[in-house]
């Protein structure tokens, strides 16, 4: 049972990875866009400037890896709360931004509630739960 969160993680990873795209690394696409060199002799023409979004808004590394980091949060605390027996029937969505969790959806008791806190809290990465879990 203890391989099902490391392997929920390391889907989540995969995930997150696979929707990564790193400027500048698509060669082929980028040589079929590229504008037709000029065949002009104009000694005073200006080069052509790439005006892509993706040329003027770099991706340090510390953004891509609190996303990773987020989702591999993420993961592990959807993975705590689905494989709880006292969380059967409750519905909590979970959305991590830098470390912060926040739990939203409903639960059937205030037990549920506290509990789907701790073990949001518990999970390596955490550094906050803001729990906006109501009761049915």
């Amino acid at each position: 049972m203890k391989t099902l969160p490391i392997l929920t993680a390391t889907v989540l990873a995969a995930i997150a990875l696979a929707g990564c795209d790193r400027p500048g690394t698509h060669t082929a696409a980028n040589a079929a866009n590229a504008p037709a060199p000029a065949t002009t002799t104009d000694t005073n023409a200006t080069p052509a400037r790439d005006t892509t979004e993706a040329a003027s808004t770099p991706v340090t590394g510390t953004q891509s890896n609190n996303v990773v980091t987020d989702t591999l949060v993420t993961g592990k605390v959807k993975t705590a709360i689905t494989a709880d027996n006292a969380m059967k029937d409750a519905d909590i969505s979970v959305k991590t931004e830098n470390g912060v969790v926040t739990l939203t959806g409903m639960a059937k008791s205030p037990d549920q509630v506290t509990l789907a806190s701790a073990l949001a809290q518990r999970q390596e990465g955490v550094s906050r739960v803001e729990n906006q879990v109501a009761v049915r």
